[in-house]
């Protein structure tokens, strides 16, 4: 699909770290393709990650929104689904978190993936705390393949050509990262999106991406595309009632959730 055939939705999730943010929208304005919009989805940040976004909308020609809601807690589902909520239906949707660093060529791959009937996803680069700390006081862009300090260092390699033979990665099981993740406007409105009965960290992507599978959807990979860099940052426990919800999602094979981007009695 060509790349500018479609309009692309850009989301990107925050919460208190502005200065990760200011680093991942300085990757977005570098995009060899840009995103027709991008929305912040902002799970309750104090006013310093406002003051990033409105400087960056006042110097960006990308249609840049902001969306927010009252701290009550880990919500990244619900305030996912007020962003999604905003989306046209018939543009194709693309995943970030503000802790990633996007490679130049992140919205280009994920476009030339689109197809009707799959999901694409991606691989992250997991950077350690030391070359984290120079990212994000250099503000350097995007690190280098031999750099010390870097995990996963075989998914910063870019190699589109491969991508008839890597499609089919993973496609077994339900796999993929809400941070790296795509899908067009009308599959995600059918699943009902995130299901906001998630509190607390761990499970909500994997649900979301059960349930479109379970509603027909096929899995296509972006290795050696799509890359990202993930921002060091510790790591939050996993609270079992998530855990609990995922299996129930699977073994009921469930399609749409009850309390997503529409409330289903």
């Amino acid at each position: 699909m060509k790349e500018q055939s479609l309009n692309t939705s850009l989301v990107i999730t925050t919460y208190n770290w502005p200065q990760a943010l200011q680093v991942c929208l300085e990757s977005v304005v570098r995009q060899s393709v840009m995103p027709d919009e991008v929305i912040i989805a902002d799970d309750g940040s104090t006013d310093d990650t406002r003051q990033v976004i409105d400087a960056f909308r006042a110097t960006s020609s990308v249609n840049i929104k902001h969306v927010w809601h009252e701290d009550m807690g880990f919500r990244k589902s619900a305030i996912l689904n007020k962003a999604l909520a905003m989306i046209d239906p018939h543009n194709f949707v693309i995943l970030a978190d503000g802790d990633l660093l996007l490679h130049k060529h992140f919205v280009k791959d994920h476009v030339r993936l689109a197809e009707p009937g799959y999901y694409t996803f991606g691989r992250r680069v997991y950077l350690s705390e030391t070359v984290t700390h120079e990212v994000l006081a250099s503000r350097i862009g995007e690190p280098g393949i031999w750099q010390s300090g870097i995990k996963h260092r075989t998914n910063m390699l870019h190699l589109p050509l491969l991508s008839p033979i890597t499609k089919r990665y993973r496609r077994g099981r339900p796999y993929g990262q809400g941070c790296n993740l795509a899908a067009w406007q009308q599959d995600i409105l059918r699943v009902n999106g995130f299901d906001e009965d998630y509190e607390g960290w761990g499970y909500e992507d994997t649900d979301f991406i059960c349930r479109l599978r379970n509603s027909g959807l096929v899995s296509k990979a972006a290795k050696y595309q799509a890359i990202v860099y993930h921002l060091f940052h510790p790591t939050r426990p996993v609270g079992n009632t998530n855990l609990e919800r995922l299996n129930q999602t699977q073994r009921n094979h469930s399609r749409m959730c009850r309390n997503g981007i529409k409330r289903i009695n």
